[in-house]
């Protein structure tokens, strides 16, 4: 029997990572259906290369989402004074 590409631990902790729309998304880069991406993120048996796609577009979209996040805070660390800095946590 074959041994499972990812565990269901693995699909959960990249699954929780990911932001809104996820689904959609990783479609839009991949061309895979949305309910094909729904059943790999249930745990339920896809095609291998199908999960290795969505896997590989999740972690791009991760990354993504995370620069994001980054680049606003320091968009918004760089518009205000230093009081109001003090009073917000910018860690990363």
């Amino acid at each position: 029997m074959m041994e499972e590409l990812f565990t269901p631990q693995e699909i959960e902790e990249l699954r929780s990572q990911l932001p809104p729309r996820y689904r959609e998304l990783i479609s839009e880069k991949t061309k895979v259906s949305v309910p094909t991406i729904a059943r790999f993120f249930a745990g339920s048996k896809i095609r291998e290369n199908n999960a290795e796609i969505i896997y590989d577009a999740a972690l791009e979209l991760i990354e993504e989402h995370q620069h994001k996040i980054a680049c606003r805070k320091k968009k918004l660390k760089a518009l205000m004074t230093n009081k109001q800095q003090q009073n917000i946590n910018f860690s990363s």
